[in-house]
């Protein structure tokens, strides 16, 4: 599953095997649960990649409503969560299951899925730098109306065409956002289409309608340079201050005052400005600014 770095919400399924119930219970859990294991925010910052529940002592276990209601009663025992990050963000993330009564996952397995976590998060980091078609047109926003048990009851025209340029299951992404719209009444992904465009799911709460009306609309709308700046920069590994430099490029000043401005010399400045465009693939500022125009 990819994820959404700011946010870690999934912005698509690579390939899956659990059911749309079981996935959108972990996802429930995953945003509502306080003080439950193995969350992803806190995988994220571990040092390494790959946990275990079997890992866990006995009581922690016990006590995990993740493992407690959701997976042992889906015929789950051990699971295992690999975090997929490269140049400093977390791009997706896998989950492994066995069924109950199987062995756990050991060592062996634990430390080899943590030995090939990078490769495969590299891959996928460049899976996502993939541009859009050329003559790509601009997406028709669309809005998906969720009630308060994260049930679609309503979608625009527009959104179903977009949704079906979702990589993988669509619904769960959507729910995702939905759900932490619900929980802190905004949410939002970014979601690569399959075309190479780039989608900004937001969600929101709304407010005032009857009970069995819509409780969280996702609009569905082309995501803004303003949303994409950043995630670009990241995806093609540029340093923080190489970053610096570029959203520089992008806004519109000239060299000498981008120089000014970081107090560093020309030099230093053409030195970043040349690693930038190389990483990037462009060929001058109006390239770059286009690439984030996409």
């Amino acid at each position: 599953m990819t994820l959404d770095p700011d946010t870690l919400l999934s912005s698509g399924t690579l390939m899956g095997q659990k059911s749309p119930d079981l996935d959108r219970a972990l996802w429930r859990n995953e945003l509502l649960q306080d003080g439950e294991v193995h969350k992803l925010a806190e995988l994220a910052l571990r040092p390494s990649p790959v946990a275990a529940l079997s890992e866990l002592d006995a009581a922690t276990t016990e006590e995990s409503p993740r493992v407690q209601q959701i997976l042992r009663p889906a015929g789950i025992g051990d699971g295992l969560r690999v975090m997929l990050r490269a140049g400093g963000s977390t791009w997706g993330h896998g989950a492994i299951y066995r069924e109950l009564g199987a062995r756990d996952f050991d060592s062996r397995e634990r430390t080899f899925l943590a030995a090939i976590a990078d490769d495969i998060a590299e891959g996928l980091r460049r899976s996502l730098c993939r541009r859009p078609e050329p003559g790509a047109a601009v997406l028709v926003p669309g809005v998906v109306a969720f009630d308060a048990q994260g049930r679609v009851v309503s979608e625009t025209a527009e959104a179903s065409r977009v949704m079906a340029l979702m990589p993988g299951d669509a619904g769960s992404s959507l729910y995702a956002v939905a759900i932490g719209a619900g929980l802190r009444n905004r949410a939002s992904a970014r979601v690569r289409l399959t075309d190479g465009r780039w989608l900004l799911a937001q969600g929101g709460r709304m407010h005032g309608a009857p009970n069995d009306a819509a409780w969280v609309a996702v609009t569905l709308v082309q995501a803004p340079r303003s949303d994409l700046t950043s995630l670009l920069l990241r995806l093609h590994t540029l340093s923080a201050r190489q970053r610096e430099v570029a959203e520089l490029l992008i806004s519109g000043p000239r060299t000498d005052e981008i120089a000014a401005r970081l107090h560093i010399s020309h030099h230093t400045l053409h030195d970043h400005v040349k690693a930038i465009f190389a990483k990037l693939g462009v060929q001058g500022r109006a390239e770059l600014m286009a690439l984030v125009s996409d």
